[in-house]
């Protein structure tokens, strides 16, 4: 039985050293062509074997290495493990092959080791070609019937759909050769209405039209979409705009028809690598910790073995994100819905119902742009208001004060970043918080979302910048460029007492300075002007005031005096009322499910 594949023809991006390393040798179209005295090194984040979890999770003991190949080598198997940051070695086998390539070849049967991750490195004794090569198991297990059902949720992002589904056709849905082949259903929730049918549906792929009521609506309307196939025992969210790679799904299909039934309500999560950066992991998995999220492994290079390793040891989880979620229908059942919270925070507090039941393997995984190359815009209220609805319902020790100085930190920031507007994003999220459970109910999703637009800066082609103040067509790209280096302790204090300079002269050779959407704060002291540019060529203008940041504390106090007010009694109403908005029959009705389906026919 197969239990993972090594990989080396990258389905998605193209770096090999997540894949494999070789001395003396060529990978073709093939296979893997080695010189004698080459190697392949497969001691890498893909393609390196999890031993300790799969023995957790599974209950498999013992595995060996199947390679198809023409040649003769020698397969040798490491045991790796990290202590102190340092990653220990042990060879657990070296084992000569010789193979005129008709048939896979397999290593004897070892044990797993109870800790650490299996390593395999293959040389050649002679000019070789490898075809393929796999982990086995001969342990006898009865393999669960598990159907997953993929739901994407898409607003005007045609283009990066196309791509996925073609992916997912030629590598998963019709490959006949797949692990999960006749095990996937795909349902796209199409919020903007733009999706050709004749270019992505066919008997595997489905999209309905949906009402756009952000992440979340598409995301549940996927939902509830598998829920009406009795087959379907998984379903796997995904970002639309992820460049997904099909052994992702396939480990983790492996994986589900293996697990222990004590694990049968736990959350396979995918960690998140930069798409700018791709060998850069952001996050495997995070913890919440009440709103100042501590992303697990973040920023670690994967072509680096001791964070590959480091990577595989089973770490607290409070929740993993939408862009790569695969969640039991039996969770569905007994959690039921998501809060409609339209976007961001809503993974979050759905994953905070999970209890930290969470899985995550190597090579499970997606490609994403990162966050912080994006303009935060409307999403500064959203932070705010979802943070403290999930608080309120998940952690009832957050009080008032510890609410405050949340908002404090968020304020703060964007004065010291003269983004006076988000500050008024973020005050507007606490006040429409403090309005309680019964505005939330009831409010028009759409009407407060479209009403955001008035304290939002309007974004202009980063293009239009160039030449203004000095500015150069290469300055308009922040995000490619490394963060600077924060100052010393000292300098940070006198920064901060300050304002990051705001009582202080403009230094006039920093009239204008051009920076990434959430840059280090302290690059911006003394800057009279600031123009944040996106990864996607979008970017704003803003210029520092005195008068605007006093606006802003004051408004901010009077929004304190209100939190002091009514903090208590809001945070009692969501922890008793909140599950109203969690059950098929408010979501029915809050997707207009009734009318869709009326109009469909």
């Amino acid at each position: 039985m197969i239990l993972q594949k090594i990989v080396w023809n990258q389905q998605s991006v193209e770096e090999p050293e997540l894949y494999y390393k070789l001395k003396n040798g060529i990978k073709s179209e093939s296979g893997i062509l080695l010189n004698a005295g080459g190697e392949a090194d497969f001691l890498t984040y893909m393609n390196i074997f999890s031993a300790e979890k799969w023995r957790k999770y599974t209950g498999i003991q013992s595995v060996c290495v199947s390679v198809n190949f023409k040649g003769k080598i020698k397969v040798v198997i490491y045991a790796l493990s990290c202590k102190n940051k340092k990653v220990c070695s042990k060879i657990i086998m070296q084992f000569p092959m010789e193979s005129k390539g008709e048939d896979s070849v397999n290593t004897p049967i070892f044990a797993l080791p109870e800790s650490g991750v299996v390593g395999v490195s293959i040389i050649a004794e002679e000019d070789t070609a490898l075809y393929a090569a796999s982990y086995m198991t001969d342990e006898e297990r009865e393999k669960k019937e598990v159907k997953i059902g993929i739901g994407i949720c898409t607003f005007k992002r045609e283009k990066y759909v196309e791509r996925n589904m073609k992916v997912l056709k030629e590598n998963l849905l019709n490959n006949e050769n797949a692990l999960s082949y006749g095990h996937l259903s795909v349902c796209i929730s199409d919020n903007g209405g733009t999706l050709v049918r004749e270019k992505i549906e066919d008997e595997h792929i489905r999209i309905v039209k949906n009402k756009n009521l952000g992440g979340v609506g598409g995301f549940t309307r996927t939902m509830f979409e598998h829920m009406r196939d009795d087959s379907i025992t998984h379903v796997l969210l995904m970002d639309d705009d992820a460049v997904i790679s099909p052994e992702a799904i396939e480990r983790t299909y492996t994986l589900l028809t293996l697990l222990k039934e004590k694990y049968r309500m736990a959350v396979i999560g995918g960690s998140l690598l930069r798409e700018d950066l791709p060998t850069l992991q952001y996050e495997c998995g995070a913890c919440w910790n009440d709103g100042d999220i501590v992303a697990n492994n973040h920023n670690f290079d994967m072509t680096q073995l001791k964070n590959v390793v480091i990577n595989e040891q089973i770490q607290k989880a409070e929740y993993t994100g939408w862009w790569y979620s695969c969640i039991p229908v039996t969770f569905i059942k007994e959690m039921h819905y998501p809060l409609p919270f339209f976007i961001h925070r809503d993974d979050i507090e759905y994953g905070l119902r999970a209890k930290g039941q969470f899985i995550f393997l190597n090579g499970i995984t997606i490609w994403h742009e990162a966050f912080e190359n994006k303009l935060p815009g409307f999403l500064e209220y959203y932070d705010v208001r979802n943070l403290a609805i999930t608080n309120a319902i998940h952690n009832p020790q957050f009080a008032a004060k510890d609410f405050k100085k949340m908002l404090f930190v968020q304020v703060s920031s964007n004065i010291g970043k003269y983004r006076y507007k988000y500050v008024d994003l973020n005050l507007k999220g606490a006040v429409d918080f403090l309005r309680g459970f019964k505005w939330f109910y009831n409010s028009d999703t759409l009407g407060v979302h479209d009403g955001l637009k008035k304290y939002n800066y309007q974004s202009m082609s980063a293009e239009e910048f160039i030449g203004h103040n000095g500015i150069r067509s290469e300055d308009m790209d922040p995000c490619g460029r490394p963060e600077a280096e924060p100052p010393c302790k000292l300098k940070r204090i006198l920064i901060m007492l300050s304002m990051n300079g705001h009582f202080l002269p403009a230094y006039k050779n920093r009239a204008t300075k051009v920076a990434r959407p959430n840059p280090n704060i302290y690059d911006l002291f003394r800057c009279n002007e600031v123009v944040y540019a996106d990864a996607a060529g979008n970017a704003i203008c803003v210029k520092r005031s005195r008068i605007e940041l006093l606006k802003a504390y004051i408004k901010m106090l009077k929004v304190f005096r209100l939190i002091d007010l009514h903090y208590d009694k809001v945070c009692e109403e969501y922890r008793k009322n909140h599950s109203k908005l969690e059950s098929k029959d408010f979501w029915s009705s809050y997707l207009e499910l009734k009318e869709v389906q009326n109009k469909e026919m």
